[in-house]
């Protein structure tokens, strides 16, 4: 069983994502009146534009072991999934139906200590892995937390997951983002084996690593791969995704742009088309080296 995060949390409402709501904000706990300023806004939000919360399910369950006391206040994950998603599924679609199922997913191993009493997974059988890397069975994956596992294959500069437990995952992020929200982009393939495309985002508004962030947004996009059983449980997900410029992106070494629109993983320029292959097309022959691979695309002036 995990243990309890070392910190505890300003309220449930701030149980993981910790950051200010605005670049150099007084990053302290939000006051009742923010909050509830906050709930305003979501519940205005969802009558303007016709759009519903995410539906998380078992958080009402009895005699569950809470890690905070009690279940998650996802009010400001809501408010800021519905201003930052691109897409808004139709109730009752397959792709609302796997995002939330992810989402519970998230809720459980976040919030439930007992591993075994989750309900999005079947726990006697559930693996997770992430770009080829080990498969962690249910306990495997809760003991070292959903950080370790997805950022497994990490080059150790980047994140070195056999130096870090889960307390200390969680400390990494707590103060980067007011919320980090996640959606689902597109579903390819029904269950039992559900193939999808989904992105992470969110405003770097607080701090990584003594990094300070200017509240410029940060992406990741990736696909995934999740069998399921007759319960709609998850029985194995593989996750596939390029982590690196992320975690660039909040250290500074990198440019926010090179997280934008997929170019993690879909490579510079196919989002905005290579200047030197469009060259070469108007000139009618095929494209010879391409001088972008040897510098920046906007350094290279064709």
């Amino acid at each position: 069983m995990s243990m309890a995060f070392e910190l505890e949390p300003p309220s449930l409402a701030q149980t993981y994502m910790r950051g200010p709501l605005v670049p150099h904000g007084h990053g302290k706990p939000l006051s009742k009146e923010e909050l509830d300023g906050l709930r305003t806004e979501l519940a205005a939000i969802k009558k303007e534009f016709g759009m519903v919360e995410p539906e998380r399910a078992f958080m009402d369950e009895k005699d569950v072991e809470w890690r905070f006391g009690g279940p998650p206040d996802y009010t400001v994950a809501n408010l800021y999934f519905l201003k930052g998603k691109t897409k808004n599924h139709p109730v009752g679609s397959l792709e609302m139906i796997v995002e939330n199922l992810v989402k519970t997913w998230e809720m459980e191993r976040s919030h439930k200590l007992d591993p075994n009493k989750h309900r999005s997974v079947d726990p006697k059988v559930f693996h997770l892995s992430a770009n080829g890397g080990k498969k962690y069975n249910n306990d495997e994956a809760n003991h070292i937390g959903n950080y370790s596992v997805l950022l497994e294959k990490c080059p150790v500069d980047i994140y070195d997951v056999d130096r870090i437990n889960w307390e200390q995952s969680h400390e990494k992020f707590h103060s980067a983002f007011a919320a980090f929200p996640w959606e689902v982009l597109e579903v390819f393939s029904p269950p039992p084996r559900v193939s999808f495309t989904w992105r992470h985002w969110g405003h770097f508004t607080g701090s990584y690593e003594g990094k300070e962030g200017d509240g410029r947004l940060i992406e990741m996009y990736g696909f995934g791969v999740a069998v399921v059983n007759d319960k709609l449980q998850m029985v194995d997900v593989e996750i596939f995704y390029k982590p690196e410029p992320f975690i660039q992106s909040l250290r500074g070494t990198a440019g926010s742009s090179s997280t934008w629109r997929g170019t993690d993983i879909l490579g510079e320029g196919a989002t905005s088309h290579c200047p030197f292959v469009e060259k070469q097309k108007r000139k009618g022959f095929p494209a010879g080296e391409c001088p972008v691979r040897k510098a920046k695309c906007e350094q290279v002036k064709l």
